[in-house]
């Protein structure tokens, strides 16, 4: 019942929320169920989007068995030149123990909509104890390519808090776009 009362409280939240990026899923394990919420600040956004940029993100992470999870996000990053929003919907699969691999489908609203796709394959390594180093590389379509370097710190066996770099290419309308900057945020897993 908690879960369900987690889950439901976690999908309202992303649909009535402004957000801007997810970190990837590193650990897998089946049946549990993870909440991320994370800030975006000093983004710097390409062709006149400005320098000094935040935004949010969110992601819901369910892991089906000990290989294979889902992961919804939606991010947003407040530009000068307009905002920058991004659902995506991913399907991670472990190939190694420090290797996930993962297709997802994207859109993302500029001032129209773009559904495309991307895949990618997610790095991760114990740095120590409780300390854990990632990294994301993710091509697509004309919609997205982003990379991710972070890290994660494990508070207690249950949440975790995150830092990364992350760099976004968005190619919507025929316009490229890039959007780059530092991210940190919590997470919570049940």
């Amino acid at each position: 019942m908690n879960k369900l009362v987690l889950l439901t409280v976690a999908a309202s939240i992303m649909t009535s929320s402004a957000f801007a990026a997810a970190v990837p899923v590193t650990k897998i394990s089946d049946g549990s169920t993870k909440i991320q919420a994370d800030y975006a600040f000093a983004q710097r956004v390409s062709k006149g989007g400005g320098t000094n940029n935040d935004g949010y993100g969110v992601s819901l992470e369910h892991d089906f068995s000990d290989k294979t999870a889902v992961q919804y996000s939606y991010d947003k990053i407040n530009a000068k030149n307009g905002d920058i929003k991004d659902h995506q919907l991913a399907l991670v699969y472990t190939l190694h123990p420090n290797v996930n691999v993962y297709g997802a489908g994207t859109a993302i609203r500029t001032h129209d909509t773009n559904l495309g796709y991307q895949a990618g394959v997610i790095g991760h390594v114990p740095l120590t104890d409780k300390i854990n180093g990632f990294a994301k590389a993710g091509f697509g379509n004309d919609i997205k390519q982003t990379y991710q370097v972070g890290a994660q710190y494990e508070v207690k066996p249950n949440v975790d808090l995150n830092v990364y770099y992350g760099y976004d290419k968005f190619s919507v309308d025929s316009n490229d776009k890039t959007s780059k900057g530092l991210h940190a945020g919590v997470g919570y897993t049940f």
